[in-house]
This record gives C-alpha cells, sequence and structure tokens, in this order.
C-alpha cells in the first residue's frame, strides 16, 4: 500500500483543530507540511492558491469545519480541472497569510 502523501499535512491540521478554528473561524486552510500558508473563503480560492506556491505537488485544502473530511482523497489540481502541465513550482513559495 502506497503512504498518504499528505499524512504530515493531516496529522498537523488534526492536532491543531480547535486553535486553528479560533484563528480562522469557518475558513478552507491551505496546509503544506505542518504550516497554514493560507485561509481562505472558499476550497476553489485555497486550491489556487495552492497551484500558484506549490504547482502539482501535494497540498492540503480542507474546512476547518469539516474536520471528518481528513479521510477524504484530496487531489485539488485535479478536483477544479486545472491541467497538470500549465503548473510550474516556484522556487521560493511564500505564504499567502
Amino acid at each position: 500500500m502506497m503512504a498518504d502523501p499528505l499524512a504530515k499535512e493531516k496529522a498537523f491540521l488534526k492536532e491543531h483543530q480547535a486553535e486553528l478554528g479560533v484563528e480562522h473561524p469557518g475558513k478552507y486552510l491551505l496546509i503544506k507540511n505542518e504550516s497554514v500558508q493560507g485561509a481562505f473563503e472558499t476550497y476553489e480560492e485555497g486550491v489556487n492558491a495552492g497551484v500558484l506556491l506549490f504547482g502539482a505537488g501535494p497540498f492540503l485544502v480542507r474546512s476547518i469545519l469539516q474536520p471528518d473530511d481528513l479521510e477524504a482523497p484530496s487531489i485539488p489540481a485535479l478536483s477544479i480541472g486545472v491541467p497538470l502541465s500549465l503548473h510550474r513550482r516556484q522556487e521560493n513559495p511564500t505564504s499567502l497569510i
């Protein structure tokens, strides 16, 4: 079985759910490794920011209000129909918070 490429991001969100809920109520969080890179009103905004920052690389966008979604698959670029061939990974991505 293949390892979950978003295991670190999911564990971070699960561990910090309460405090992130206070800091970013009702938002969709863009998480890379163990860091929130942005908080957005919609899933699509979070995915678009993730694609700009990380290209097709793995990142997690989840609603702070739906912790049960952590087990759902996460392929943001494909879920909004963004062709992976159009992405370029930035050398030094910066946070959007």
